[in-house]
């Protein structure tokens, strides 16, 4: 999951964290607390797995492309676009018993990448001067298994075990003004990990014979992060001229992830059209003290995201069975990060849509989502990100039988 793409917001904290689920709901705006779906996996929230079909096998892969254009009055003319193409997510699901759906996979949790110079005066002196060149890149995965039950065919509980993992490297080197050659360097690198628990619900039912609703919700556990450090020193040229200064494994605390609450609701019309709306609201609050990260003029705080989306699916009958055949999405969200800087939370608010199709003569269904957005600002020195994603999913699905037999 490695990134091209500059994110100067990643060099705080964990990085850019991810609030996007590269699935189904991506074109709603990644609405989707309170979306089911027969066919798709969707990770939003782990109670929709169980509305699987019965005895029904599938596999996701999303892919992005990203271009982003900067602004602001830290950006150097050299520097104001930059764009990739990473994969996002691999995902697999099956509808294991009756009742009960199970999911496994990789997504990602956050990225940084970064690079920056600064520009100062050697201490002692008011005429040399020297330049920090910062820059860091890394990313941290998470992988998860979740399973979920649906009771009285009205009721969904899901749970998603997951492990993050990854390593954030980060590098400052000092050089000459003039020339730019390296005097000395700093390299740390951190390799971060543990579990992170979350826990859905749904409720679902029909109002009347042309109404259904979903109401959801979700819960992500508080966690600390545990990092091994790897720090060294070194001077100029290829060689150590001061050796490592510290080159050892330590097993601490690097950041706690907050707990995390979402609520949402979906209603459908017809089975064809729906609306849906999420909220989420991240608790960063209650953990700044055991954060001891926040740095000159920024702060860790609470986040919180909105989103709506909107759906239309084309389906048909054949053989006395309801088959999609394609849908049409559209979304808006608007969210403050858990970054404030110069006084700014920073913002990041967008659009979507997506289109997807469901191939009737072979087992696989594409869609593609284009979206826009800004992050961010150019008041009180920061950057504004001007971005434009596409994202490209593959859903591959088939029924599997055991021994010949299956359940309805």
């Amino acid at each position: 999951m490695a990134q091209n793409n500059f994110q100067p917001y990643s060099q705080m904290g964990i990085g850019d964290v991810e609030d996007g689920f590269y699935n189904r709901t991506t074109g709603l705006g990644n609405t989707g607390i309170a979306y089911r779906s027969n066919r798709f996996l969707i990770n939003n929230n782990p109670a929709a797995f169980s509305g699987l079909a019965n005895q029904y096998f599938t596999m996701e892969t999303s892919l992005r492309g990203s271009f982003i254009q900067y602004s602001g009055s830290p950006v150097t003319p050299a520097s104001t676009q930059s764009g990739d193409i990473t994969f996002r997510r691999l995902a697999m699901g099956i509808k294991a018993a009756k009742n009960w759906g199970t999911s496994i996979g990789l997504v990602p949790f956050s990225t940084q990448n970064y690079e920056f110079n600064v520009p100062y005066f050697i201490q002692g002196s008011n005429n040399e001067a020297a330049n920090h060149y910062y820059q860091g890149h890394g990313s941290v995965n998470k992988a998860y298994w979740a399973n979920s039950y649906e009771f009285f065919h009205h009721i969904s509980i899901g749970v998603d075990a997951g492990y993050i993992f990854g390593q954030l490297n980060q590098k400052d080197i000092i050089q000459d003004l003039g020339t730019g050659t390296s005097q000395t360097s700093t390299t740390n690198d951190v390799n971060l990990q543990n579990l992170y628990m979350t826990y859905g619900m749904q409720v679902y039912g029909n109002l009347g014979k042309h109404w259904s609703y979903v109401l959801g919700g979700v819960y992500s556990q508080k966690a600390d992060l545990l990092a091994s450090y790897n720090k060294q020193v070194q001077g100029t040229g290829s060689d150590s001229l001061l050796g490592p200064i510290q080159n050892e494994q330590l097993i601490e605390t690097y950041l706690t992830l907050p707990n995390s609450y979402g609520a949402g609701i979906s209603i459908t019309h017809n089975d064809k059209y729906t609306w849906l709306a999420d909220y989420r609201y991240q608790d960063w609050n209650g953990v700044q003290r055991k954060n001891a990260y926040p740095g000159q003029d920024y702060q860790i705080i609470s986040s919180e995201r909105g989103s709506l989306g909107f759906e239309i699916s084309k389906k048909r009958n054949y053989y006395n069975n309801k088959v999609e055949l394609g849908y049409f999405q559209t979304g808006l969200y608007y969210s403050n990060s858990y970054l404030q800087i110069n006084g700014k939370q920073i913002r990041d608010m967008g659009v979507t849509v997506g289109f997807g199709v469901n191939s009737l003569k072979s087992p696989l269904a594409y869609s593609i989502v284009f979206q826009y957005g800004i992050k961010g600002t150019t008041q009180n020195q920061l950057i504004r990100e001007n971005y434009a994603n596409v994202t490209f999913v593959i859903n591959y699905g088939s029924i599997w039988y055991t021994k010949g037999k299956k359940f309805d």
